[in-house]
């Protein structure tokens, strides 16, 4: 049988049901399973810990020896609560919250979320109340109908706050707009909130993305993370545990500059605003960051040159079309920290050609993972394969991956 990401999650939430109980500390929590943002309030941390440890060593089982499963480690997040640093709470039919896990439109209304800090949660639900005060219809995903879709809350290590409305087009007579600014005026005089945006999403797609229409205050979010500040805005993609991330990123780092030499060239994949880059500079002679996303890449050259580092140039551009343009031996360690997607069969091939000595692979997605460090396999073997449980509270996991040349 093939191994879906489906069939994952399941053996993750198996395996944690089997573990120590708890008692869950939302009133939507499971056993009952209504709100969808959580999996494991009903099992102890050390149980979900466990419980991914677990499925990490079997899905890795056929490809690495005995002693390298053996050695395959998991790290906890330092807090399994308040952690995320975006939430995406769907506005529907009167409701605030999430969809109810296996009911895509069916939306939990919650009055808390133990996700991210008691005051992100209240000023995101005190922005929805007056947006319903105020008139402002929620969108019906079945009609088509309504303006607001999702209220999103994005919320940096220092507890400053972003806020966003995705809503579907303006009205011609522009009675939302008004309503909208008088939303964004109460939210900013509310404690920590830096700014907020409206973003439009006319398509019939379900995203909690869309295209910046106007802002009220701070246009971007400052996060803190190790010696530098980052600025990201609504759409930027980030990693989503706040007490994770900087160990996570040490541990990318330490790897990126094993080795008797000191990496000169380095190429960052899929590098985002610059978050992998930045950290990596200090220890390495030169990083090429690249990244496809255009707004990313603008926050990427900004934050590179706001940091002062002279050894890190940002590229937007598609992965698999820069390493094409690239000489054999181009670069001593390649990072990548790709989508869900994975990197895929061409980034894969190309990789394979430039061969570096080493591959930092980060991921999302450990079945895409394994397939693309199956692919690599030819030219490269898993030296070290590690989890970090940036997702508590649910069956997602990211893990690091090691590859050195052969």
């Amino acid at each position: 049988m093939t191994l879906t990401p489906k069939l994952f999650r399941r053996q993750v939430v198996d395996a944690a049901r089997a573990g120590e109980p708890a008692t869950p500390i939302c009133q939507h929590a499971p056993p009952l399973g209504l709100c969808g943002g959580c999996t494991f309030q009903d099992r102890s941390y050390a149980a979900q810990l466990n419980a991914k440890h677990a499925a990490l060593r079997a899905l890795w089982q056929a490809d690495l020896p005995a002693d390298a499963i053996a050695r395959v480690g998991m790290v906890g997040s330092p807090s399994p609560w308040a952690y995320r640093t975006r939430m995406d709470y769907v506005a529907s039919k009167d409701r605030f919250g999430l969809r109810r896990g296996g009911k895509f439109n069916y939306i939990v209304d919650l009055h808390e979320c133990h996700l991210i800090p008691p005051a992100a949660f209240a000023t995101a639900r005190a922005a929805y109340a007056l947006a319903t005060e105020l008139g402002l219809p929620d969108y019906n995903l079945r009609s088509h109908e309504g303006f607001l879709r999702y209220v999103v809350v994005r919320r940096s290590p220092d507890d400053a706050l972003l806020l966003a409305f995705v809503t579907a087009a303006p009205d011609a007579e522009g009675h939302y707009a008004a309503s909208v600014g008088r939303v964004a005026e109460h939210a900013l005089a509310l404690p920590g909130v830096a700014g907020f945006h409206w973003l439009v999403n006319d398509t019939l797609t379900d995203i909690s993305f869309g295209a910046p229409l106007r802002h009220w205050g701070a246009e971007l979010l400052e996060m803190r993370v190790g010696a530098h500040h980052l600025a990201i805005g609504p759409n930027t993609f980030f990693q989503n545990n706040v007490h994770l991330l900087l160990p996570l990123l040490d541990d990318v780092a330490a790897s990126a500059a094993a080795g008797h030499a000191r990496p000169e060239a380095v190429a960052d994949l899929y590098g985002g605003v610059g978050t992998i880059a930045l950290h990596l500079a200090g220890g390495v002679g030169h990083v090429t960051c690249v990244e496809s996303f255009g707004e990313s890449a603008a926050l990427g050259e900004r934050n590179i040159a706001a940091s002062g580092a002279q050894n890190v140039r940002m590229l937007c551009q598609d992965v698999p079309a820069f390493l094409r343009e690239q000489p054999a031996g181009a670069f001593d360690v390649v990072v990548a920290d790709p989508p869900r997607a994975g990197m895929g069969p061409e980034a894969c091939r190309e990789l394979l050609r430039l061969r570096p000595r080493r591959i930092v692979y980060v991921s999302c997605n450990a079945l895409t993972q394994l397939e693309d460090t199956r692919a690599l396999s030819a030219g490269y073997r898993v030296a070290e394969l590690r989890g970090y449980d940036m997702f508590p509270q649910t069956p997602h996991l990211e893990a690091l991956a090691v590859l050195e040349r052969r």
